[in-house]
């Protein structure tokens, strides 16, 4: 029964956390409000108040979220590279790919928030740390590897702070880039 009610209240935690997501993707970081996410997510606002006692715990709520969703779509992604040199890095780049059109606005939102709350980022560096020990037991060619990832925290970087000069079709182009000098010995 215990097991029940601890799923119902994750569940409860990803709806209201995946509204508040969808809320700052389709109007920006100022619709963020605890009224606001009530209101998408069908919970009463005393509800995602339970659930996240303030706007803030909801952030972090959300920055956690984002930073286990990542990691697990590398994680699955991983599973069709297993043959190449480097998994975990195609993964990445797969991943990236996909997030860069996907999140861009809660990247830019993420990052106006998180201007006075530097410790935001901790969620996210966890993962790295373990996706760069990852990489560090795939592979012996960590400078090509660390050149790779360094392009791709260029691109999540620029989208971030909305100063991407590359049109979809240009980043593509670097990704497919990045992908060829991967495999390349």
């Amino acid at each position: 029964m215990a097991a029940r009610a601890l799923r119902q209240a994750q569940d409860s935690k990803s709806e209201i956390l995946q509204a508040a997501l969808d809320l700052i993707r389709q109007s920006g970081a100022a619709s963020l409000t605890i009224d606001a996410v009530a209101e998408r997510s069908g919970f009463s606002k005393g509800g995602v108040l339970y659930n996240f006692p303030t706007k803030d715990a909801l952030i972090i709520g959300m920055v956690e979220f984002l930073a286990g969703q990542f990691e697990t779509e590398v994680s699955t992604a991983r599973t069709s590279h297993e043959s190449s040199k480097a998994p975990t890095l195609h993964a990445m780049i797969d991943v990236t790919e996909g997030w860069l059109l996907a999140n861009r606005d809660v990247a830019r939102a993420m990052l106006a928030t998180k201007a006075d709350r530097p410790e935001l980022a901790e969620p996210f560096m966890v993962v790295k740390k373990r996706l760069k020990n990852a990489i560090t037991q795939e592979t012996d060619e960590l400078a090509k590897a660390w050149a790779i990832w360094a392009s791709l925290e260029g691109l999540h970087f620029s989208e971030a702070h909305g100063v991407s000069i590359l049109s979809d079709d240009e980043r593509a182009a670097v990704l497919a880039e990045l992908r060829r000098r991967l495999v390349e010995t």
